[in-house]
């Protein structure tokens, strides 16, 4: 009969942490082990191992939420992997490989084994000479991308080939450059309405604004009290005489908004 295994550590690392994949994986077969141990260990006419409450005593009271409903050890397991153990992408894992430097303190015994961890995290199948150039052809139109929005939507994609890596860059460069031009022209639009003097007869501009007809705005706004310099009135809607037709109409609806707010009629604001 072999020696009994010590019982693992408690499992405490959040999922979120940088190791949490690496502690976990060595965690569990500790964990394993220990249970194997167990079965060795126990006696002919005990009891079968009670393999949910051993697991449960190894957790954490911060990661014992994540297996609170599984029903067994085996969902518990499934629970646990499903949060520790993250998807990887095999196009980041080799960018990663090929840009391990040694650090200026490591040693070169240590940076080979750092390398060699780096390269578990690779996903390397027994493939052709033109499959493993396409798949090189690939990692490097990734990692030498100009855009890194474009690079992290290809990122998102696990397994792509370099040909659905191309048409998925080549869209979304597309449509960002459109949008880019949409915008430029939407911009210069606004800013040449903005900029646009003013022209036409005194009477292309009585329309009603929201119930409110110019003449009527004309009727309200108030006499000039003695003393006062009267400002040039606007040939639209005779009120003093603003930058732009935009802050005329932005002048009518601003006074209908604050006769409704307040319930009765109140001053032509001056706006221009």
């Amino acid at each position: 009969m072999e020696k009994l295994v010590l019982r693992p550590k408690e499992l405490s690392v959040q999922p979120e942490a940088p190791e949490a994949s690496r502690v976990f994986s060595f965690w569990l077969r500790t964990f394993e082990d220990f249970i194997a141990s167990l079965r060795d260990y126990r006696k002919e006419g005990e009891p079968e191992i009670n393999k949910k409450i051993i697991i449960i005593s190894c957790l954490s009271p911060d990661v014992f939420p994540y297996v609170e409903e599984a029903v067994d050890y085996e969902r518990i397991v499934e629970a646990l992997k499903s949060v520790y153990v993250k998807k990887k992408n095999n196009a980041y894992a080799r960018h990663l490989l090929v840009s391990r430097r040694q650090a200026p303190t490591e040693s070169i015994s240590e940076f080979l084994q750092a390398l060699k961890g780096v390269a578990k995290e690779c996903s390397f199948d027994d493939v052709s000479a033109a499959v493993y150039r396409e798949e090189l052809t690939r990692d490097s139109f990734i990692n030498n991308l100009s855009s890194s929005s474009i690079r992290q939507r290809l990122l998102e994609k696990d397994n792509l080939t370099l040909v659905q890596a191309y048409e998925l860059a080549d869209s979304l460069d597309r449509a960002q450059r459109q949008s880019q031009h949409m915008n430029q022209v939407v911009g210069h639009t606004m800013t040449a309405a903005s900029r646009a003097p003013l022209e036409g007869p005194p009477g292309d501009c009585d329309v009603a604004l929201d119930g409110l007809s110019v003449a009527t705005a004309r009727t309200l706004s108030s006499s000039p009290r003695s003393g006062e310099v009267v400002p040039q009135s606007c040939c639209y809607c005779g009120l003093n005489q603003h930058k732009s037709r935009l802050m005329c109409l932005l002048s009518l609806a601003f006074y209908e908004l604050m006769k409704k707010a307040r319930g009765y009629e109140l001053k032509m604001p001056i706006m221009g």
